[in-house]
């Protein structure tokens, strides 16, 4: 755990001793004009740099909100303008934040422990996977030990749309780690959270926010309600794809996991929100936390080293300009949004954008808000001079643990990696397929950005397991992948061996119509024998195309694989091909046998036919390893 100064501790006590509470001012006023002329230059920059029709965003400052602003459009057909009291935005998982409010205003009320096993909450039983129970805390940290599960997370129509209930029932996940290990982002543990409140609340999660957290706030265009009310549909912003030179407008994005990303609402309604939690739980006369629930929530609850700040209860932390910073973010296909407090300057920015571009540009958006009005210098790193040795420990391909291991879904693991490489100067760089970012040593397994304060930390368990943390994004933790888990090898037997199959089949079509001429044809057993190993390379390569274009079917609305939404039928066909391939190649064991004991072809035929079937073999158990042959 991060210590806190101890002038920080000292001015808490102090102010914990006065009989009101008191809300620090911070020594550096913004100047609302020029912040107003910052920010709007930086987002015109980010709408037409990134193709977004619009946002909306909001800046609070000493309990006074400072900028609330719309930009560009909520409609592009009717030039709709933003407006940022009333155009709704779907926040996605930074509605999170409203959840775990929730749920510690309930702990504080007495009617959850946050150290208490949840199935005492519940009216169906979390599987005793492991001795230790899944906590309150756990689900808050983001370290209940569940796989992820995307599939029921994004509906397209109310018609498809379940209960929060039936969804918390039905998409279980399995657990794959003891709870408190490891923080790894959780949708279904949130959803659990957001189901628990309204058990013992005894009211329904969407009202139960409503009334205790929106109505006391006067946050009047904010709801978890799907559809939305009539009151307020006519005020949501629409969200785009822009492809192919155009944009394409979507539909509203239904989520089941309500309390895990189904929030619409405005900046100006966000803006409350910050401040109340800047001023520990009170906005104007109204409290929904007290300011002993507000603090604990803020605090540290999870951290996987001293040296970061980790997860407090529900918000994720980091270091911004020497500042400890509370944030979250939040994406839907068509939204894209973050949430930032710095409670040493009493400052908060919210914005969301209606684009893909989004995701590209929030986190700019805050870092440049604070290197104008609260800079610090960067101190500056030297790496010892064996840097170079210990980061080549570190090197290789890392996969996320908020990942599935139970179905085919354990496969997208292989889609999104993480490299990381040794540069010459002992430093690293991690490659996420977005960008490239450099790190350097600032202490043995520890690195620092090379622009930034974030770091990230390389730990090796008893079991010799290597995870990377990152101090930004505490819930994304990775692990490096053994060798016949990575993408490479993952590639090279697939299309390697489809290339191997393919050649085969075709020096064996030549040397069939050879023997066809001379006359002398090769035993039956042989002939079927390689016809078998020809069917195994074309079906391979008919399940790689159809794995290609269910998961390359873009939405054009979206801009999503449309499997996102819900399993095509050719999924069904799909996941059936697999047993025709371990049906091949156990027969080519077969065969191979059969071909030395009978001693078809010559010495080298048989050598490579007993190629392929190895081959074959190591296919199978690679589509059996990720999941995509479900014996």
């Amino acid at each position: 755990m991060r210590a806190t100064t101890t002038w920080l501790c000292l001015m808490l006590f102090l102010l914990a001793l006065l009989p009101s509470p008191v809300v620090a001012q911070s020594s550096q006023p913004i100047d609302p004009v020029d912040l107003e002329t910052f920010i709007d230059g930086m987002m015109a920059a980010h709408l037409e740099g990134n193709h977004i029709p619009g946002a909306t965003l909001a800046v609070v400052h000493n309990g006074e909100a400072l900028l609330l602003k719309g930009y560009g459009y909520a409609d592009l057909a009717t030039r709709t303008p933003v407006e940022p009291e009333r155009t709704l935005f779907r926040p996605g998982s930074t509605s999170k934040l409203i959840t775990w409010t929730a749920v510690m205003q309930q702990v504080e009320q007495g009617r959850l422990d946050l150290h208490a096993d949840v199935n005492n909450y519940l009216d169906f039983a979390i599987p005793a996977t492991f001795v230790q129970p899944i906590t309150l805390a756990h689900l808050l940290a983001h370290t209940p030990g569940f796989e992820d599960i995307g599939e029921g997370l994004f509906v397209l129509s109310a018609d498809e749309l379940f209960s929060l209930e039936e969804y918390v029932k039905r998409h279980l996940p399995a657990r794959i780690l003891p709870p408190g290990q490891v923080s790894a982002y959780s949708n279904y543990g949130t959803a659990l959270a957001g189901y628990i409140v309204q058990r013992v609340s005894g009211e329904p999660f969407e009202e139960y926010v409503e009334r205790h957290i929106f109505a006391p706030l006067d946050m009047a265009h904010s709801t978890f309600h799907q559809p939305l009310p009539t009151e307020l549909a006519s005020d949501m912003a629409s969200g785009y794809n822009y492809t192919g030179g155009v944009y394409r407008k979507g539909g509203f994005e239904y989520i089941p996991a309500t309390p895990a990303g189904a929030m619409s609402t405005s900046s100006a309604d966000m803006a409350r929100f910050m401040i109340a939690h800047l001023q520990d739980g009170r906005l104007g006369d109204a409290r929904i936390l007290e300011e002993a629930t507000a603090q604990m929530m803020h605090s540290q609850l999870f951290t996987p080293d001293l040296r970061f700040d980790g997860m407090a209860h529900g918000f994720m932390t980091m270091r911004v300009n020497g500042r400890r910073v509370l944030h979250h973010g939040g994406d839907t296909p068509l939204f894209h949004t973050a949430l930032y407090l710095a409670p040493e300057e009493n400052v908060g920015l919210f914005v969301s954008y209606n684009a893909l571009g989004g995701a590209l540009v929030r986190d700019a958006l805050f870092r440049a808000f604070m290197d104008r009005y609260f800079p610090a210098p960067l101190a500056s790193v030297t790496p010892s001079a064996d840097a170079l040795q210990r980061a080549a420990q570190f090197v290789g391909e890392y996969h996320a643990v908020r990942a599935n291991q139970s179905s085919m879904e354990k496969v997208l693991q292989l889609l999104q990696p993480l490299q990381v490489q040794a540069t010459e100067d002992g430093g690293l760089l991690v490659a996420t397929g977005v960008a490239n970012e450099t790190y350097v040593e600032a202490e043995p397994g520890l690195f620092r950005h090379s622009t930034r304060e974030d770091r990230v930390l390389f730990q090796t368990d008893a079991d010799g397991r290597t995870w990377m943390h990152l101090s930004d994004m505490t819930p994304l933790t990775s692990f490096r992948a053994p060798w016949y888990a990575t993408l490479s090898v993952a590639a090279t037997l697939v299309v390697g061996g489809i290339l191997l199959f393919l050649l085969s089949a075709f020096g064996w079509l030549v040397a069939f119509v050879s023997c066809w001429r001379q006359k002398a044809p090769s035993p039956r057993l042989a002939v079927v024998a390689r016809w078998s190993a020809a069917l195994f390379g074309a079906l391979l390569v008919a399940i790689l195309a159809m794995l290609v274009g269910i998961v390359g079917d873009i939405h054009p609305d979206y801009g999503v694989p449309r499997i996102f939404f819900g399993a095509p039928p050719a999924l069904t066909v799909l996941l059936a091909l697999p047993f025709g391939l371990a049906a091949l190649a156990l027969a080519m064991v077969v065969f191979a046998v059969i071909a030395w004991l009978k001693r078809f072809w010559g010495w080298f035929g048989r050598l490579h036919y007993s190629a392929l079937t190895v081959t074959a073999m190591t296919v199978v158990w690679l589509f059996w390893y990720w999941k995509l042959l479900a014996l």
